[in-house]
């Protein structure tokens, strides 16, 4: 039986090592934007990177690692040696595919450029440099794409923490590259770190994956391996998923591309920022939680899958609600906090904030959105979000072109949020109309009425110490003050929410005295 203690504990190992590669990811973006600012070479740089990098949650981090997991817990009950045999199917079948990828990529680069640098046209030194970014970047595709895999055995197994730190060394790799770089390849020392980082991310786990007893090994009649086509049938449908989600990011960086400048590196900023408690939490626990529901379903357990699956919603929503909260009231100071140092000025800041204030608001519903399609592709249904995507990237286009006359930039990260609230509700929709395996949460009203509850006093107490911070200017008492209020802000609605008869709370307080005050 799958306990909310386990799924505490997986969620806090995966958010634990999110936490160290958000981090770290954070010094990388610090160390950009003091050497380059909010310019045209961040922008430049941004928008060269916003295909290699839609092609790796396509092909690495979304759909592979996705689709092998609900196959790879079938063969994790069979012998070793039929487990080892698709994972060398998958491995050659994959490189084929990513290398065909690679190649394109870099011959047709030019035109990507064109296709998504629309602003740029006019600036031929911007096109070239974009250009060239592109192609060095393209080869970090095919090494992603191996850690993904590598990634997706290693969780089937319920073995999160090495694959959960190893982004830390893709922002080692860039930060050091930067470092090292900077002075004989410029601007380009931003590319080579990428595909220096994905190396690093790469061979960090291959000791735990070899220490299970496997290897990475072509196989040349991967082909006819019934786990491999039953990946290819998954992840067609994944793939073709996230493209069209990603679509909504290609969409905004080309319209953003025709702002003023500096609008696509403050998007991306704020972004990156946002990025830090959804990677923690939100994407954290919907890593760990699929495993699970895999399992559950291949053992015909539904309602074990339905508490497990409620158990991950409620959680989600209890953690991240206060979380978007505390980043709205103080999203000046935290952008202070963060980027505004060397190049990175005021104007920035203020530009950067604004982004975020409208991305603030979806960061709930990123984060649901992450849990709910798991559980579809636990349940092999990878059709259904496949459809859903579609109809929100026509909207996504729609309130873009919209909300950019009214609201300049900040109308895209607008239009994000929206996008999101709608994806979460067509997504529950959906998930309880075509799956017996989810029955709804007759309590989840009066729940919600004492997290709405819960969450007001919180507003209310981080409104009251807002006047506090407003005034600070260097940055290491800034640092002591989100260190200080985040600890006692957290400390206070966990004893909060267990007045209120709040399970949740109940169940992390717990975690925490295990694990880091001591079972006393």
């Amino acid at each position: 039986m799958v306990k909310e203690r386990s799924l505490i504990k997986n969620t806090a190992i995966v958010g634990a090592g999110t936490f160290l590669s958000r981090i770290t990811g954070l010094f990388r973006e610090i160390l950009i934007s003091s050497m380059f600012g909010a310019s045209w070479v961040t922008d430049v740089f941004f928008v060269a990177y916003t295909i290699p990098n839609l092609l790796r949650r396509l092909f690495a981090e979304g759909a592979l690692s996705t689709s092998v997991i609900p196959i790879f817990s079938q063969y994790s009950e069979k012998s070793h040696q039929e487990s080892q045999k698709f994972i060398y199917s998958v491995f050659t079948g994959l490189t084929l595919v990513v290398l065909v990828v690679c190649s394109l990529g870099i011959a047709f680069s030019p035109w990507i450029i064109e296709m998504v640098g629309i602003g740029f046209r006019s600036e031929p030194e911007k096109v070239q440099m974009a250009t060239n970014m592109t192609r060095i970047m393209f080869p970090f595709l095919l090494i992603i794409s191996w850690s993904a895999l590598v990634m997706g055995i290693l969780n089937t197994l319920h073995i999160f923490s090495w694959s959960a730190i190893a982004p830390v060394f893709f922002n080692v790799g860039t930060i050091l590259t930067l470092l090292l770089l900077r002075t004989y390849t410029g601007p380009y020392s931003l590319a080579i770190g990428v595909l220096i980082g994905g190396i690093g991310q790469f061979v960090i786990q291959i000791y735990p994956f070899y220490k299970k007893g496997f290897v990475l090994r072509f196989f040349k009649n991967f082909w006819h391996d019934p786990g491999f086509r039953e990946v290819i049938r998954l992840m067609l449908p994944v793939t073709l998923a996230l493209s069209v989600g990603q679509l909504n990011t290609l969409v905004d960086r080309i319209i953003a591309s025709t702002c003023q400048e500096g609008a696509v590196s403050a998007l991306y900023y704020a972004d990156r920022l946002l990025e830090l408690p959804l990677g923690i939490f939100g994407i954290a626990l919907s890593t760990a939680i699929l495993p699970s529901l895999s399992q559950l379903v291949f053992k015909n357990d539904s309602q074990e899958w339905n508490n497990t699956f409620t158990q991950g919603t409620r959680l989600i929503l209890f953690i991240m609600i206060p979380i978007t909260s505390y980043l709205a009231i103080f999203r000046n100071e935290a952008i202070r906090l963060v980027y505004e140092r060397g190049m990175f000025d005021a104007i920035a800041t203020h530009m950067t904030a604004q982004s975020l204030l409208f991305y603030v608001p979806g960061l709930v519903f990123f984060s649901m959105n992450h849990i709910i399609t798991k559980a579809f592709y636990s349940l092999k249904d990878s059709v259904t979000p496949v459809r859903i995507s579609v109809i929100m990237v026509g909207v996504n286009i729609i309130l873009d072109l919209i909300l950019v006359r009214y609201l300049d930039f900040s109308g895209l990260a607008l239009a994000t949020s929206l996008v999101a609230v709608l994806n979460c509700s067509f997504l529950f929709f959906f998930l309880k109309r075509k799956h017996s395996f989810y029955k709804k949460d007759r309590t989840i009203y009066s729940w919600l009425i004492k997290i709405i509850i819960l969450n007001l006093l919180f507003i209310g107490l981080c409104w009251g110490i807002l006047h506090l911070v407003q005034n600070i200017q260097k940055t290491l008492s800034l640092l002591a003050f989100f260190g200080f209020s985040f600890v006692v802000l957290s400390l206070i609605y966990i004893f909060l929410s267990q007045s209120m008869g709040l399970k949740e709370g109940k169940s992390i307080w717990s975690f925490i005295r295990r694990n880091l005050v001591g079972k006393g």
